[in-house]
Parts: structure tokens; C-alpha cells; sequence
């Protein structure tokens, strides 16, 4: 996931790294390591996401009971090192003097090194912290700009010279500290019996006990549906596959087979907004007519199982042109009013995937892994 996708030189490092003169920073040890460093020549951007609600990151903070970092999302307009830190002393409830003083990059050994120099205020905060505290907000500071410029090591430094608490000395590169995606689980509810053997996704100790609860009986009425109305003689499997499963959002693939004297494949998904309870629809994060157009022209997309060309071949045979296309993507996925969707998506690594069906002799649905998310 950790990937350097470009550079903001947002300070110069000549200061502290050409061979001009030695600037002390109380620690020899620190004064060597800084050294050690060479400045980046490129500029450094802010590894973000533009999305309909604004640009997406990430920031690290402590959790209710202050037992784990958990990771979370946040929306902005624009997104700079003084964005990140007013979103870390929110979310960690910091004195509202503490803040940045500089941030600067260089490189060392192969690894990308982003130097974090904080004001005296957020040292004094720090040292009055017990030592959980102090794992906790220094742990957030290092994983949320690790995050968000793609760095492999930070360097902490307050106004140019050592950071010493009680409870440790800053003189080394820190790096990623343990963190928890999700404060919640998936249990598999098994339905069924004899020819019918349905797994039912769960959702498990969420904060939110009726967003929980709507969702689990949202998942179970679904397939207890299918038990009520089944009259096949053959067989009726499904099973499920969790393909994201973050603070933010949950994607449930759901994998089904029906044997009736012939064999057919199904999927289906389920897109959870974590944060608003709403089920998430293709057409809510994708530009569904740049993908249809996309599709029509066989670019900007991987077919799993079947070649690229005879797959846009048939796409046109069914639905003519990119606009009727656009006007079925424009319905995939669960919507809040119980219509029936034209087909699913889900999200997995970051990348959209469309379950899309087709006859039988194809295969019954294809998986499509777009390249972008479009632009909205």
C-alpha cells in the first residue's frame, strides 16, 4: 500500500543536511542520523484521493479506551502538513496550541524519510502524558504522516533539537506503529440445511448497535428470502467474501451456485457507508458514463476469465451503446428504496470491481476490475 507516488518540498533541508556547518540539536545521535540524510530534488504531494466529498486521507488516533491507534478518513478541500496536523490534534484532543513547525524529505538507505519538526507546545503536551498516552499520540503523529506522503521512516524533532520525555528519547527513525483498521468483526451465520447450505454475513461489535442491526437484518433477510421461496429439487449453495473492512466501509462479495439438472453462477454485494449506515451505490463514487464509454472502447479495464475484445464485443450486441450501458450502471447496486439493482460492484485494494451478468454460455457474470474510479 506504501507507495512514493511524487514529491511537495514543502522546507528546505539545507539547512540541517549540506556541508556547510553542523547544526546542533541537543542529540548526537540525531545530529548524525539527520546528516545522514540527502534531500529529495523533487517536490512531495500528499498521497490523496479525489473524491465526491472532498480529498481523502488518513489519520491515526486512539481509540475510546485508548488501548489501540485505529485509522480513520477524512474529507478535505485541500490537504497540506498543517491539514494533518489539525485533523491529529481533533481527533486526539490536543491543546490547540500544539502544532507544526516544519516539514521536509529526503531519502536514506533506499527509504523515503519525512522530517517532522513540532512546536515547543506539543513537546510540553507530550511530556505531561503516562506512557500509553504518549505511544498513543506519537504512534498516530508518525502512521498519519508515514500515510499520507508515502514515507518509510519519520524523524521527530521539536523546533530543530531532540524531542525527551520522560518516557523515551526521539534520536531515531520511527516507523510504522501496530494499528487497527476496524474495531468490528464479520461472523458467518450458517442457514440451510441438507441441499441448501447458505453462510450469512454478520456484523459483530460495532460501535454503532442499530447501524449493526439493520445491516445484519438487511443480510439475513435476504437469504432467509431465498429459504421461503426456494422450490428447487437440485441443490443451493452461497458463501461470502469480506474484500473491505475499514473504520469507513464494508464490501461484502457473496458467491452463489444453483444446481438444478444445470449448474448457474451468481454474485452479489452489499457496500456499507459505515459512517452514514447507507448502502454505497457504483454511481455514487464512479462516473458511470466515463466507464460505460470506457467499456464500448475495451480500455481502462481487466476481464477476469475472458478476453478483452470478445468481451466488448458482446457489450455491444446487448446494450448498443454506451449511453444504455451508462443508464444500467446507473442502477447497480442495493438502493435505500428496495428497487431491484441491474447489477453489483464491490472495492477491493482500493480498485472498483463490477459483477456484471452474461448468458450462461459465458459463464453467467463476469468480474471487471476497473483502472480508475473515474473522475466525478
Amino acid at each position: 500500500m506504501k507507495r512514493w507516488t511524487g514529491y511537495i518540498l514543502l522546507i528546505s533541508l539545507c539547512v540541517c543536511m549540506t556541508s556547510c556547518g553542523k547544526k546542533e540539536t541537543g542529540s548526537e545521535l540525531l545530529t548524525e542520523t539527520k546528516e545522514a540524510v540527502t534531500p529529495v530534488e523533487e517536490t512531495v504531494e500528499p498521497a490523496v484521493e479525489k473524491t465526491v466529498e472532498g480529498m481523502a486521507f488518513h489519520i491515526y488516533y486512539g481509540d475510546e479506551q485508548a488501548e489501540n491507534i485505529v485509522q480513520d478518513t477524512i474529507y478535505a478541500e485541500e490537504v497540506d502538513e498543517h491539514t494533518l496536523m489539525q485533523e491529529l490534534v481533533a481527533a486526539l484532543e490536543m491543546d490547540t496550541s500544539a502544532g507544526l513547525k516544519s516539514v521536509s524529505f529526503g531519502m536514506h538507505n533506499g527509504d523515503r524519510v519525512v522530517i517532522v519538526d513540532v512546536n515547543q507546545a506539543f513537546a510540553d503536551y507530550v511530556s505531561r502524558m503516562g506512557a500509553a498516552g504518549e505511544y498513543i499520540v506519537i504512534g498516530s503523529l508518525t502512521n498519519t504522516f508515514l500515510d499520507c506522503y508515502q514515507c518509510d521512516a519519520m524523524l521527530l524533532t521539536v523546533e530543530g533539537k531532540v524531542m525527551e520525555t520522560s518516557h523515551n528519547v526521539y534520536e531515531e527513525y520511527l516507523e510504522w506503529y501496530p494499528y487497527v483498521e476496524s474495531l468490528y468483526s464479520i461472523e458467518k451465520m450458517e442457514l440451510g440445511e441438507g441441499d441448501i447450505q447458505i453462510s450469512c454475513p454478520q456484523i459483530m461489535d460495532f460501535s454503532d448497535g442499530a447501524l449493526q442491526g439493520k445491516w445484519n437484518r438487511i443480510f439475513l433477510g435476504t437469504e432467509e428470502r431465498v429459504l421461503d421461496d426456494w422450490e428447487g429439487n437440485g441443490t443451493y449453495q452461497v458463501t461470502f467474501e469480506v474484500k473491505t473492512m475499514t473504520a469507513d466501509m464494508l464490501s461484502i462479495l457473496m458467491n452463489g451456485t444453483a444446481d438444478t439438472g444445470e449448474v448457474h453462477s451468481f454474485q452479489y454485494t452489499y457496500n456499507i457507508d459505515l459512517n452514514t449506515g447507507e448502502s454505497i451505490r457504483l454511481r455514487d463514487h464512479v462516473d458511470v458514463k466515463k466507464v460505460a464509454e470506457n467499456l464500448f472502447a475495451g480500455t481502462g479495464f481487466y476481464v477476469d476469465g475472458m478476453d478483452v475484445s470478445l468481451f466488448s464485443e458482446r457489450l455491444k450486441a446487448i446494450y448498443g451503446s454506451p449511453e444504455a450501458l451508462a443508464r444500467s450502471l446507473e442502477g447497480y447496486d442495493y438502493s435505500e428504496d428496495g428497487s431491484a439493482p441491474y447489477g453489483y460492484s464491490y472495492i477491493e485494494d482500493g480498485k472498483v470491481w463490477l459483477c456484471m451478468e452474461v448468458p450462461h454460455d459465458l459463464g453467467d457474470y463476469v468480474k471487471i476490475e476497473l483502472d480508475t474510479l473515474g473522475e466525478m
